[in-house]
């Protein structure tokens, strides 16, 4: 009886909440445009503790993958510079859970990258490692304040999961975002997809000192670039099998890379640059969590809260999320232009009936006589 009693005054509460927010739905909505910064930020929270909380797990034990990336490109450039092979650099870190063994992290950047790298190798490795954190750090700050955003969307958990990493990735969102068109181009030896947004950002000149660039590292480094041409189909088949376990990308899946390219190529129709900023995520092989930082430009909460979730990378969920956002976009377009149609076809309406001295065809507040029209002053 007395669960019953609390089923009933359940139901009453739950229906008399319902009444409230039909007769009250405005207030309501207020209300709820007020508190949705607060769920957002909580909703960034709770998935970016889901995704770094491994490196508290037995603890301290996890504390080497604390800006491993930063590391593994700082032994790539210095194997190099001691005239070793770049590409034989990695990194090992302890299981999940400790066993004794490690996991090895292999170095599969292009030869900018390496390049890139090699005026810090003079500092010891811990000072680095340690420095290029808070340089990661510094530019997810950057990054937050230059696209307008308040502070905690420093815990967008993408971006959360590159800092903790130390990629250089967001070091390169950076740069890319900065209005110096003599530094943007250095976001490309960094990371070579950050050539992508700088096409769809319509970013010339920068991309033609990039060439420049590009073109004299080749000629200079001949012999780099010979040896990595030479071992790509190796690194490639590393990165999307045994390095990152096919990614988050639609690039684990033909069918789903073809869907999703086809969403993004319509999406390009209407908005070139949110399609630029959300192929790499979306498309690039062997991509983890922090590539969605580059939807962070787009400035869209929804969007970035689906991307918050950190799921699987076989479930394939962010170029599900970018597919919806590729629909969402054209129908609101769609809705837009069909809006746009019906009232350029009442304005020629009109415009024939003044023509016409066609009364009735006016609207009635048009037929009054003491009525200026706006449009003949």
């Amino acid at each position: 009886m007395i669960w019953l009693a609390l089923l009933l005054l359940a139901s009453v509460l739950w229906v008399l909440g319902l009444c409230w927010a039909i007769v009250e739905w405005r207030r309501l909505l207020a209300f709820g445009r007020r508190a949705a910064p607060f769920a957002l930020a909580a909703w960034f929270a709770y998935w970016a503790w889901r995704a770094i909380a491994g490196v508290f797990w037995d603890w301290p034990v996890h504390l080497d993958t604390v800006g491993i990336d930063g590391r593994l490109y700082y032994r790539a450039a210095q194997t190099w510079l001691a005239g070793g092979d770049p590409w034989t650099a990695y990194t090992a870190t302890n299981t999940w859970p400790p066993s004794g063994q490690y996991i090895h992290e292999m170095f599969v950047g292009p030869p900018p990258t390496v390049l890139a790298f090699v005026p810090f190798v003079w500092i010891p490795e811990t000072l680095f490692v340690v420095g290029w954190l808070a340089v990661t750090v510094a530019a997810a700050v950057y990054t937050i304040r230059r696209l307008g955003l308040p502070i905690w969307w420093l815990l967008f958990p993408p971006m959360v999961t590159g800092i903790v990493s130390g990629n250089p990735h967001v070091v390169a969102l950076a740069l890319l975002l900065c209005g110096s068109d003599r530094v943007r181009w250095l976001a490309a030896p960094m990371k070579a997809y950050a050539m992508i947004p700088m096409v769809a950002e319509r970013q010339w000149r920068s991309l033609v000192i990039l060439g420049a660039a590009g073109l004299a590292s080749v000629l200079l480094f001949w012999p780099l670039w010979s040896h990595y041409f030479a071992i790509a189909g190796t690194l490639q088949s590393w990165l999307i099998g045994a390095g990152t376990h096919g990614g988050y990308s639609a690039a684990r899946d033909p069918r789903l890379f073809v869907l999703t390219a086809a969403a993004l190529a319509a999406l390009a129709l209407v908005d070139r640059r949110a399609s630029g900023w959300l192929a790499v995520p979306a498309l690039w092989p062997g991509t983890e969590l922090f590539y969605s930082t580059f939807a962070l430009p787009l400035r869209s909460p929804w969007l970035t809260a689906a991307l918050a979730l950190s799921l699987p990378k076989a479930a394939a969920a962010i170029p599900w999320v970018i597919i919806a956002y590729a629909v969402i976009r054209l129908g609101r377009w769609e809705v837009d232009l069909i809006k746009t149609k019906r009232q350029v076809t009442a304005d020629l309406r009109v415009d024939r009936a003044v023509a016409a001295n066609d009364d009735i065809a006016l609207p009635a507040v048009w037929r009054d006589p003491k009525f200026i029209d706006p449009r003949g002053l």
